[in-house]
């Protein structure tokens, strides 16, 4: 009965693993890049940045606009007409007056010290740091991903050791059981092999709610239900032949954090130069086109069409105003200045997060080796326990000592396995190895 009763308590905790979804971590990223909100988010942003970064929007290309209008007016007039033998008196009541005006024109800025040029290189850099943002973006969701998916996979680890102990104790209480029926034990010794037993159920109950919350985690990220069932591959692959120097080589070359503080730096540089354009004369190419036709029911003249063509040149220089565009360049000058150093102190802490992960990296991986060497020592410890209580020639305390140290090394093994795969994760993130930027593109 007990048997049986173990045996609907772990097909109750893990019912909901038959007919899930098998979701492997490729596809869990691949799920999140298309529905991840903090990604469509960034890439509508970097949209727009690529809708601006235009010719037209930096004052390069000329501005055409086209005028009409038609209009009626209702007069009553009464004129004196000099003529050749004397004035002459002409009145109309009510006279019908129609006049129609058109008028294409072109206004193009052909001079203004350069300062479209560097407008446009600024919509170009502000376009670039829209790329690197959803890239920072799409290689920060990735880690979040990997990291969660991997949580799910540790917790669903913790839950087989604890299986696995769990059927010790039952076959620890069948035993105290036996022997104290047959009056070979103490109640002392049944009761508390029940009571560790319980306990353990217990913490095989509060282990399935930690599965629960971390797919719960899991579901956030890729942007789906979250009450989406899933089971996730039960393998964890480290990587253990990243080198320090290859991994620093490539954050220069592909950092989002730094590349997007250089473009900083060369938006800042632009928006310097297109305040100093402003100390320049601007020139401007003026080109129109009008129809003007009127039709009078009175007086002498009856109708006019006058069409024709407008143009010339247009200057203006600022010449004095207050000091205010030489704080404006000033400022922007040090803003420039200012970006740089952002960017100087951005490379120092990312090759400083860069250190500490690849320290962790390293350390981890010496603890893993450790950890499965007191896993197989601490397995057989519980076995060697488990048959000298099973012979009698030991007592609970020692068999359940056993237990929890067994336990205990799976627990630090997973810890250090899954402490090792974060930091290889940060390493890869912060060397921009995650994701490619073609892949936004």
């Amino acid at each position: 009965m007990t048997r049986s009763l173990l045996a609907f308590l772990i097909f109750t905790l893990s019912w909901q693993s038959y007919g899930q979804e098998q979701l492997t971590l490729e596809e869990a990223i691949r799920y999140s890049l298309a529905n991840n909100y903090a990604i469509r988010i960034a890439g509508n942003d970097q949209v727009i940045a690529d809708n601006n970064a235009q010719a037209g929007n930096a004052g390069m290309l000329p501005v055409i606009g086209l005028d009409a209008s038609k209009s009626y007016q209702r007069s009553n007039i009464k004129l004196q007409i000099q003529g050749p033998d004397g004035p002459f008196p002409v009145s109309s009541d009510w006279a019908k007056s129609v006049r129609f005006n058109a008028a294409a024109r072109m206004n193009w800025t052909i001079f203004d010290g350069l300062g479209m040029f560097m407008t446009k290189g600024k919509l170009a850099a502000l376009k670039d740091w829209g790329e690197l943002n959803t890239l920072q973006s799409v290689q920060n969701t990735v880690a979040q991903v990997s990291n969660a998916y991997h949580q799910v996979m540790l917790e669903k680890e913790r839950l087989r050791v604890l299986e696995e102990n769990l059927e010790v104790s039952l076959r620890r209480q069948e035993f105290a059981e036996n022997r104290y029926l047959v009056g070979k034990a103490s109640k002392v010794d049944y009761l508390a092999a029940q009571v560790d037993y319980n306990s353990d159920r217990t913490g095989l109950i509060v282990q399935q709610q930690r599965i629960d919350f971390a797919k719960v985690d899991l579901n956030i990220l890729l942007g789906r239900n979250v009450d989406t069932p899933m089971e996730v591959v039960r393998s964890v692959e480290v990587d253990s032949t990243l080198t320090y120097q290859e991994l620093e080589r490539k954050v220069d070359q592909a950092n989002p954090e730094l590349l997007k503080a250089m473009q900083d730096h060369n938006i800042a540089y632009y928006a310097y130069k297109e305040e100093k354009a402003s100390r320049y004369p601007r020139i401007s190419l003026d080109l129109a086109y009008t129809y003007s036709e009127a039709e009078i029911e009175a007086g002498q003249l009856k109708s006019s069409v006058i069409d024709g063509v407008n143009y010339g040149l247009t200057a203006s220089w600022n010449i004095f105003d207050g000091n205010n565009t030489n704080r404006r360049v000033q400022n922007a000058k040090i803003e420039h200045e200012t970006t740089f150093l952002a960017l100087n102190e951005a490379r120092l802490f990312v090759k400083g997060d860069l250190r500490k992960a690849f320290i962790n990296y390293t350390n981890s991986l010496q603890v893993v080796a450790l950890e499965r060497k007191n896993l197989e020592v601490a397995k057989e410890n519980e076995d060697i326990a488990f048959e000298r209580f099973r012979l009698g020639a030991s007592n609970f305390l020692v068999l359940r000592e056993a237990q929890r140290s067994f336990v205990d090394a799976n627990g630090r093994l997973l810890d250090s396995i899954f402490s090792t795969k974060l930091a290889e994760t940060e390493l890869l993130r912060l060397s921009g190895s995650l994701v490619p930027i073609e892949t936004i593109r």
